[in-house]
C-alpha cells in the first residue's frame, strides 16, 4: 500500500510539473515568421494547442503539419516551410530559453 502511495506522488508531481511548464507559454516565442504561425494556427484553433505540443520534434511539427493540411489547412508551400521552421526552432525539443526565464 505504502509503494502504491509514493507511487502515485510520483507521477502525480510528475504530471504536475510538465503541466506548469506548459502553463508558462502564454504567447507564442518570438522568432521570425511568428505572427504568420499564430495567424494560420488560430484560423482553425486557439493557440493552447500549439503550447501543449511544445518540445516534440521537427518530424512531429511536421507529420503535424501534415495532419493540418489533411483537415483543410490550405497554405502555399513556402509558409508551410516558414511555419515548420519556426515551431520546430522555437517550440521544439532545443528551443532557444526565453530572454525572460530566471
Amino acid at each position: 500500500m505504502r509503494r502504491a502511495i509514493v507511487l502515485g506522488t510520483a507521477i502525480g508531481g510528475a504530471a504536475f510539473a510538465l503541466a506548469a511548464a506548459a502553463a508558462e507559454i502564454t504567447e507564442l516565442p518570438p522568432g521570425p515568421d511568428r505572427d504568420l504561425v499564430a495567424k494560420v494556427c488560430q484560423s482553425c484553433h486557439d493557440l493552447q494547442m500549439v503550447f501543449d505540443a511544445a518540445g516534440i520534434s521537427r518530424q512531429e511539427w511536421d507529420m503535424s503539419l501534415d495532419e493540418m493540411t489533411a483537415n483543410g489547412m490550405n497554405i502555399p508551400a513556402d509558409d508551410r516551410a516558414k511555419i515548420l521552421s519556426y515551431l520546430s526552432t522555437y517550440l521544439g525539443p532545443s528551443r532557444p530559453e526565453s530572454p525572460n526565464a530566471h
